[in-house]
């Protein structure tokens, strides 16, 4: 019998109504939820394990009951899986930031690329056409979001409002996890035992990491010229933001995103960009293979944002057309563009509106990026309009997604290809692209 340490140490959200429910429970983990939490099954109900794998044998406790589904908390393990491996992050247990570091990487991808073939076979695709987009599972992020409360720089602890202490992650970028090193007393000494805020650090392909702040009441605004000043290079103190008052501004100039090739997006911290470049690169090339833009042919980028997709396609010789509800970003998308002297029109559209969407003339191909909402209301505009035939949806969440296959199938358009891209390796996360046509 293995016999391994209690993982959760944090205490249930809810309290058990019945006093023989918190008793400890031996289960037979079954699969893995959505969520990336073992699926057990006692007394006809579905039981959620947070840190549980399929095929294990635990002893766990009720922490929260519900009407179809009980929440329990893993006390040990009986039986572990040939695939648990020992997390990579010290801190992995209490941090909320990934929910996968247990399971060994192959099985990560194949436990996503399932859940992607669960949504291509339900919409009259092929799981086997399903192809496969990683990079390192490691060090790949090139942006982040802290949280500081009390003295404590980190992130947002497992079904919790506190905050983990972070010295370093395994998931960032080495110029990320160094700004952090060098500045975090900086950081917490202008916060001070009292304030709270966000702090998001966002690097670029030259190594510049970028410090922006977001703190609950009125900025100082000598105190954060002082920051600016104590901020260690290549760190900069970008801008500070309060939910009362003026902003600082640095004067610093903007990041560089590198898209594909020597294509580059100017952004600033906090604007959206793909966490994972590596990945990202490679979405970007996909897509490009897929819809194939001829000279001077119409493609239009939906959910746009700063012109991820809209820069490459119109690099291979398109005149593209993007849209996004965010003006900031359409501004600075299309200052690129004029810059890079490409033939892009950005427009800002609401296109979670019908009335506001449009196709641009004689345009057949199109891209959509949408957030984790998905896009029901556009893909119903273009289900309707006939003049559309090819289709890339780059997703971020595989129910949305699902819902708006449907919405998509049931006018005529067929799934040609589809890929799962790894973009979040250690999270439950699912980034995926699917290319259609009709």
């Amino acid at each position: 019998m293995a016999k391994h340490r209690a993982i959760n140490t944090f205490k249930p959200a809810k309290k058990i109504a019945a006093k023989h429910s918190s008793l400890p429970i031996e289960l037979k983990i079954d699969s893995l939820a959505d969520d990336g939490r073992g699926v057990a099954r006692h007394d006809n109900k579905v039981v959620f394990i947070a840190d549980a794998l399929p095929g294990e044998t635990v002893l766990a406790k009720a922490s929260r009951l519900h009407k179809r589904f009980d929440e329990a908390e893993l006390l040990d393990i009986i039986t572990a899986s040939a695939d648990r491996v020992a997390p990579i992050c010290a801190i992995y247990y209490q941090c909320g930031g990934c929910q996968l570091q247990h399971l060994n990487y192959p099985s990560q991808l194949a436990y996503k690329r399932a859940k992607l073939d669960k949504v291509i076979t339900g919409n009259g695709g092929a799981a086997a056409e399903t192809a496969m987009l990683q990079a390192s599972d490691t060090q790949y992020r090139h942006r982040a979001r802290l949280s500081y409360y009390k003295g404590q720089l980190g992130f947002k602890a497992k079904s919790s409002h506190n905050i983990v202490a972070v010295e370093q992650c395994p998931l960032l970028e080495n110029p990320i996890n160094t700004a952090l090193a060098q500045n975090r007393n900086a950081i917490c000494r202008y916060f001070g035992d009292k304030a709270k805020g966000e702090v998001s650090f966002s690097a670029d392909r030259d190594g510049r990491v970028g410090i922006h702040i977001q703190k609950d009441g009125f900025v100082d605004l000598k105190r954060s010229e002082q920051l600016a000043a104590d901020i260690e290079a290549p760190a900069f103190l970008y801008s500070v933001t309060g939910s009362k008052g003026p902003a600082w501004l640095g004067a610093s100039s903007p990041l560089q995103y590198q898209t594909l090739n020597a294509l580059t997006l100017r952004y600033q911290p906090g604007d959206f960009t793909q966490v994972n470049t590596a990945v990202n690169r490679q979405i970007i090339d996909l897509c490009l293979a897929w819809l194939a833009p001829q000279p001077d042919e119409q493609i239009a980028d939906y959910f746009c944002g700063l012109g991820n997709f809209s820069l490459a396609l119109a690099n291979a010789g398109a005149r593209v057309s993007g849209f996004d509800a965010g003006e900031s970003m359409i501004r600075s998308a299309t200052q690129q563009a004029l810059d890079a002297g490409l033939p892009i029109d950005y427009f800002c559209v609401d296109l979670f509106d019908s009335a506001a969407i449009t196709i641009p003339a004689g345009c057949h191909k199109v891209i959509l990026d949408p957030p984790r909402a998905g896009a029901k209301i556009l893909c119903e505009y273009l289900a309707a309009n006939k003049v559309v035939s090819s289709i890339a949806y780059v997703s971020c969440d595989p129910a949305t997604l699902a819902r708006d296959l449907a919405i998509l199938s049931a006018a005529g358009f067929s799934i040609a290809q589809a890929a799962m891209a790894d973009m979040f390796p250690h999270t439950h996360h699912v980034e995926s692209v699917v290319f259609l046509t009709r």
